[in-house]
């Protein structure tokens, strides 16, 4: 009962990240509304890449150019290497203002977790934008989290 117990602690992740978006460069359409992303994240504004936002954004709203978009933000270097969020919602340009996206997963050391990401565009122009996204999610351990079988623990 000891690691069923164990399996639901949770930990928090608070942080503040930066999403670099380069169009030229760091993404390509695949049909008419829908393009696949590989955007840079940062630890800060013109800081150190320490991984990528990969996943899909689609012209779900051309009239108020709503994108949804659906991502994993892998980490590759820094405190969070090995692991990823995974994460959905809505985005428009700096003209509408900040927002938020659902965190509904995580892998690595990010096991299960779960929260929001309060975003806004702090730098807009005809080359690139900057997202600054606040991070707030709850997580289990890799390292809580039983083996099939009940024997052991991921290593």
């Amino acid at each position: 009962m000891a690691s069923a117990v164990r399996a639901l602690d949770d930990k928090k992740l608070q942080t503040t990240l930066y999403i670099k978006q380069t169009p030229a460069t760091d993404q390509r359409a695949v049909g008419t509304d829908t393009i696949v992303i590989n955007w840079v994240i940062k630890d800060g504004p013109a800081g150190n890449t320490i991984g990528h936002a990969e996943g899909l954004t689609t012209h779900a709203n051309p009239a108020q150019n709503f994108w949804v978009t659906i991502m994993d933000l892998v980490f590759e270097s820094g405190s969070l290497a090995g692991s990823t969020l995974k994460v959905m919602g809505l985005h428009g340009g700096k003209i509408n203002g900040p927002g938020q996206w659902s965190v509904m997963g995580g892998t690595g050391d990010l096991t299960m977790a779960r929260g929001i990401i309060n975003y806004k565009i702090i730098q807009e122009d005809g080359a690139s934008r900057t997202f600054e996204i606040c991070i707030f999610a709850y997580y289990t351990s890799k390292e809580t989290i039983p083996i099939p079988g009940g024997i052991g623990i991921f290593p």
